[in-house]
């Protein structure tokens, strides 16, 4: 059987995996991207405990089923967001520099 300590190490290297794509890209999608990455290295996380805790079985799956669904709500929303930001000023890229009109 895998240890535990495997488990968390790939938890926290996705972890810090999708915080460093995060920070450093400026593309909107990536940026998603490594979200959704931190995610997956919190259900790891959960699922290795709840693997490993015998006092934390059902509650570590009844959480990872409840993080995916909010994953699944926070993609479609940053999705119509990034859409919105496509159409209005033709770039998902952050780091070039935006017009705005007015005073």
């Amino acid at each position: 059987m895998v240890p535990l300590s495997w488990y968390l190490i790939l938890s926290f290297m996705l972890i810090g995996l999708g915080g460093y794509g995060m920070m450093v890209k400026r593309n909107l999608i990536r940026i998603l991207i490594g979200a959704e990455i931190m995610g997956n290295g919190v259900n790891i996380a959960l699922v290795a405990l709840s693997l490993y805790s015998p006092v934390f079985t059902f509650t570590g799956q009844g959480l990872i089923i409840l993080v995916i669904s909010v994953a699944a709500a926070h993609t479609a929303l940053a999705l119509v967001l990034m859409l919105m930001y496509h159409r209005r000023y033709d770039t998902v890229d952050l780091g070039q520099p935006i017009e705005t009109e007015g005073p």
